[in-house]
């Protein structure tokens, strides 16, 4: 009976394999809570004594909680002097203890302790050497090297362009490099009440969009969502490509622009310039129903993030009236490692070790609460 043997191996190891993805529920009762609400929370840095730094991307803050006590102090206030910010963005991995937290607004990198002090000196965001400049540092390295995304408007040409340069820098010795190039979207055409505006796709609903992100080891991510797949980039700029992930896309409903339109209510927009500071802010276009896109993309751009052991977190796109939704989670070869269900309304804002961070909005106040699990 050998052949019916191997027959029953043959048949049994996928369902092996699929039944060893890691699950998290991410839907229960949290490990830890801060009871005090935030506006909009960019990201999450763990500290050492179950503590965290936080920035506050509406109140342009930045934040020390202690999940122990239950509390959160700000670190430093708004300002141009020494130990001051004006736009803080979410905070990045230094060495050791160290956070790195860029002023998008002042063009400078400030180094906050493990115990929330502000360094006297900051330092200076580099030119980059590309055009239009560098737009946001979107991840730091072990080595201590930053990531960071090029401006999508090339000052030269004096026109916008359709991908952006991922450049890495290295403090130490202040050397930047272009690593490779991502698709940005591009601009969009809409017909407005106000009239044909250009839009930079990012900033429309459901945008179909690539995301990058970097890895520990300092290997670049790219989630490409035409086709959904995975490529990674060595520290070389050489690509692996991933295997191509199937999805069914997701019709946009009349249920889900009502969604949008009410969570981007009142909203307002800007620009930051490339020479530091701030465009002038406005409020966001109301947009017509043939602004949206008929499906949504397979996954949201914006909340592409690498785990410290190196997984990468893609959260999936999904209906409005979904109770709730998922991250897939993937190893650097692009494999589907597992899954992890958030409720509708909550996002992954950062990681630590053994733990993740969950910001979720709450629609009785639509205010955002930090809540700690493990994993």
């Amino acid at each position: 009976m050998p052949s019916i043997r191997l027959l029953l191996i043959a048949v049994l190891m996928p369902v092996a394999a699929a039944s060893s993805q890691h699950r998290l529920d991410l839907t229960g009762r949290p490990d830890a809570t801060i009871r005090e609400p935030f506006t909009m929370i960019a990201g999450v840095r763990e500290l050492p004594g179950h503590r965290a730094l936080v920035t506050d991307q509406m109140d342009r803050g930045i934040v020390l909680v202690d999940f122990s006590a239950g509390t959160r102090e700000p670190v430093g206030r708004q300002g141009e002097g020494p130990g001051e910010y004006r736009f803080p963005t979410a905070p990045l991995p230094g060495v050791a203890d160290t956070t790195w937290v860029v002023d998008a607004s002042l063009r400078r990198i400030l180094s906050v302790s493990a115990d929330g002090r502000i360094a006297p000196s900051a330092l200076a965001m580099p030119t980059g050497g590309v055009p239009g400049g560098l737009a946001r540092a979107r991840g730091t390295d072990r080595f201590g090297r930053f990531y960071f995304e090029g401006s999508g408007f090339d000052q030269e040409r004096g026109a916008f362009i359709d991908s952006v340069a991922i450049v890495r820098w290295n403090p130490s010795d202040g050397r930047t490099e272009v690593i490779t190039r991502v698709s940005n979207g591009g601009r969009v055409r809409l017909t407005l009440p106000s009239g044909v505006s250009s839009l930079a796709r990012s900033i429309t609903p459901f945008p179909h969009l690539d995301a990058w992100t970097v890895l520990p080891d300092g290997r670049v991510v790219i989630v490409h969502h035409d086709p959904f797949r995975i490529d990674v980039i060595d520290a070389a700029g050489n690509p692996r490509r991933g295997a191509v992930h199937a999805f069914t896309p997701i019709a946009v409903s009349a249920a889900d622009r009502a969604a949008y339109r009410r969570r981007v209510e009142g909203a307002r927009v800007g620009a930051l310039r490339s020479g530091g500071g701030s465009g002038p802010q406005s409020r966001a276009p109301e947009l017509p129903d043939e602004a949206f896109p008929s499906t949504m993309p397979p996954f949201i751009a914006a909340t592409v993030l690498a785990s410290p052991e190196g997984e990468i977190w893609v959260g999936r796109s999904h209906a409005a009236a979904e109770r709730t939704w998922r991250y897939d989670i993937f190893d650097a070869t692009g494999r589907v490692l597992g899954t992890a269900t958030l409720r509708n309304g909550a996002v992954v804002a950062g990681f630590g070790a053994g733990t993740v961070y969950v910001a979720r909005t709450d629609p009785a106040d639509d205010l955002v609460y930090l809540e700690r699990y493990r994993r």
